[in-house]
């Protein structure tokens, strides 16, 4: 019977010395946030995270558009036909309105 006490508290004192490792593991890192160091270290990586999110929204702004370019915008082939052709009526346009017997005589 003693042999089973002694396996029993020697599991219970492995389980306490696990739980107080991890306990003074947990302390350790809040207090090592808490130094100027680990202060700094924390602002660090949060800024290094801060910067990756803004460079991944401004991919995503790019991306999107160009998207909405080449979906709602026309080609530029087009719009050099488009321009060459208002040209051409405004031309026509232009000499349809001068009347040829239209003369300014002075008598």
């Amino acid at each position: 019977m003693k042999v089973v006490w002694a396996v029993g508290g020697a599991a219970l004192a492995v389980g306490v010395l696990v739980a107080l490792g991890r306990a003074r593991s947990a302390a350790d890192a809040v207090a090592r946030t808490a130094t100027p160091a680990g202060l700094v270290d924390a602002l660090n990586r949060g800024v290094d995270e801060l910067r990756a999110v803004g460079t991944e929204i401004a991919t995503a702004m790019r991306e999107q558009e160009q998207r909405l370019s080449d979906d709602l915008l026309a080609a530029p082939d087009d719009v050099a036909d488009a321009r060459s052709l208002r040209a051409g009526r405004r031309a026509r346009r232009a000499a349809a309105d001068t009347d040829p017997w239209d003369v300014d005589d002075e008598f």
